[in-house]
């Protein structure tokens, strides 16, 4: 019998876990984990669910998880299984009685046959050769008119040295804004100030007309681009419960209409050269007002297409401190059919986003295992309409199932890209708030090396859910993988280009296990959890820090 069980201890060191955890917590009275057996609790994650989970999501027989099909709802109600497995209470309306959050997409296109711009009064500009517009979610109807200025990025950043509207009044006119910020920004204000909608929302606060966004002087094709998915896709947005559309193309107090100048026709009209769009991105320097007065009028004409969809959340209630919350989010949609590539035409966002909500799942499981309440509750979050502008989280986070100021911290995960060994981490985002410290300690217990941003100029701050969050106050996390192999701090840089390339928004982006790393796949999901654990038990919630440019989205209770 003695023999027996010192065989079954040496093989079992889950129970030497489970008997230290036991030992441990009945010593104290709020059974905190220390940082050291919160690692070996996480140790339990199992790979095989995790890819589980991507199997599932990323089969063709969910054809791409779009939102607002059949598919769609099937990808939710596989979600909702797991949380109830999982024992997470309904949580997606304040009454808790349904898992699901649901709301209603508005898609808005631009009726180009009924739309014009007119130049001067006397020409007019050609569709789709010289400019676009995008839809209005909230106007059927938009008529302007005003006159042309040049507005570099539309950049207001004093703080940083950089306003683009220091010495250009823009109320009542038409401003052309590039693409892009000045690549001397720190890392998340750069993402934050080459985001369209923070540049929309400047114009609107300085009384613009409307705006032309413009690509720099080899960017046709990315008009063409642009041009060819608005006129047959259009543009969505989300609608809340007070009626109104948010998104890109809800364009706030001010602005009338959105759309796009190509660079061929904005240098013609108005004599901006190659050399002296150049002097201002790479020097800063000034940019020539027209040469001649500009004057545009113009009618869009917009018409919607409307369909529900819905976040899947989830609840693990708390104990002392049950009503502060952390929101976990990951994006459950991807972009469904598109064009065939080597006669797929399938885009089953295998990393995309079904890799996310597996972490996100198995955090959960391990939130489930815990032998107490957690400090906090956790709000876990499939968000829908990511791929089509953030939107699902925009809802969640303007309109959450809680009072908005008892949430604490969102942590995101978004496309981690876990293709090889994880050694080495960029928390996107962590750097603005507390929230560093405890990543700091999570990857210090799993040997993990912290990076910055090493692809500032991609934004991917802003690109997905989290950045949602940090507009209402709230701090928030998105953790990527680094670049660091056994032999050099950045040896994954042109594997993680040639994974891009090849599979990011493509049909090939499918489970194939050449291109996860499961050992990987755990190492995040433990981090993950453990951020989150380290978050809960905090004696004060995360703040921003002092000198954070996001500190301003703070709200004061």
């Amino acid at each position: 019998m003695i023999k027996f069980k010192k065989k079954l201890f040496r093989s079992n060191p889950y129970i030497i876990l489970c008997l230290s955890i036991i030992l441990f917590t009945s010593c104290t009275k709020k059974n905190i984990f220390s940082d050291e057996n919160l690692a070996q609790f996480s140790e339990s994650v199992n790979p095989e669910d995790i890819r589980h989970h991507i199997a599932v999501l990323a089969d063709d027989s969910l054809k791409g998880r779009l939102p607002g099909t059949l598919e769609y709802d099937k990808a939710m109600a596989y979600v909702a299984n797991k949380y109830k497995e999982f024992g997470l209470k309904p949580f997606g309306n304040k009454q808790g009685s349904t898992y699901y959050q649901t709301l209603t997409l508005r898609n808005s296109m631009v009726n180009n046959k009924q739309s014009f711009m007119i130049l001067n009064d006397t020409d007019s500009l050609q569709v789709g050769i010289d400019y676009f517009y995008f839809g209005n979610a909230n106007e059927v109807l938009t008529e302007f008119s005003g006159k042309l200025v040049i507005a570099g990025y539309g950049i207001q950043a004093p703080e940083y040295g950089f306003n683009d509207f220091k010495n250009l009044d823009v109320k009542g006119k038409i401003v052309v804004i590039f693409l892009g910020a000045p690549s001397s920004l720190p890392a998340s204000e750069r993402a934050y100030f080459s985001n369209i909608a923070t540049k929309i929302s400047t114009l609107d606060n300085l009384g613009a007309e409307g705006f032309l966004l413009a690509t720099e002087p080899d960017g046709a094709s990315l008009f063409n681009g642009i041009y060819n998915r608005m006129k047959d896709q259009g543009l969505e947005s989300v609608l809340m419960p007070n009626g109104k559309a948010l998104g890109m193309s809800d364009y706030g107090a001010h602005l009338k209409f959105g759309g796009f100048f190509n660079w061929s026709t904005l240098s013609k009209l108005t004599g901006l050269t190659d050399g002296n769009w150049w002097n201002y991105n790479k020097n800063n320097g000034e940019l020539n007002q027209p040469s001649k007065a500009i004057y545009l009028k113009g009618k869009v004409i917009s018409k919607f297409k409307e369909f529900e969809s819905a976040n899947v959340i989830g609840l693990l209630e708390g104990g002392e401190l049950k009503d502060e919350y952390i929101v976990h989010t990951a994006h459950l949609d991807h972009i469904g059919i598109g064009k065939p590539v080597d006669g797929d035409s399938i885009y089953n966002g295998a990393h995309d986003n079904a890799s996310g909500i597996s972490a996100m799942l198995e955090i959960a499981r391990l939130y489930s295992k815990l032998p107490s309440k957690p400090k906090r509750s956790v709000l876990f979050a499939a968000v829908t309409a990511e791929e089509m502008g953030l939107l699902g989280s925009k809802y969640l986070a303007v309109n959450p199932p809680v009072e908005q100021q008892k949430i604490i911290a969102n942590v995101n995960t978004d496309m981690p890209t876990l293709i090889a060994p994880l050694l080495s981490v960029e928390p996107l985002g962590a750097e603005q708030s507390s929230i560093m410290e405890v990543v700091k300690r999570s990857a210090k217990q799993l040997h993990l090396k912290i990076d910055p941003d090493h692809a500032p100029e991609e934004v991917r701050f802003v690109r997905s859910d989290n950045f949602n969050f940090v507009l209402e106050g709230i701090p928030a996390l998105r953790m990527k993988a680094g670049l660091k192999t056994e032999t050099s701090d950045t040896g994954l840089d042109s594997l993680m280009k040639a994974f891009t390339e090849q599979h990011y928004h493509k049909p090939s982006d499918e489970l194939n296990d050449g291109m996860f790393n499961f050992d990987a796949a755990k190492t995040y999901v433990r981090l993950q959890f453990m951020n989150s654990y380290l978050i809960n038990f905090l004696e004060e919630k995360p703040t921003w820090n002092k000198d954070s440019f996001f500190k301003k989205f703070e709200k004061v209770n």
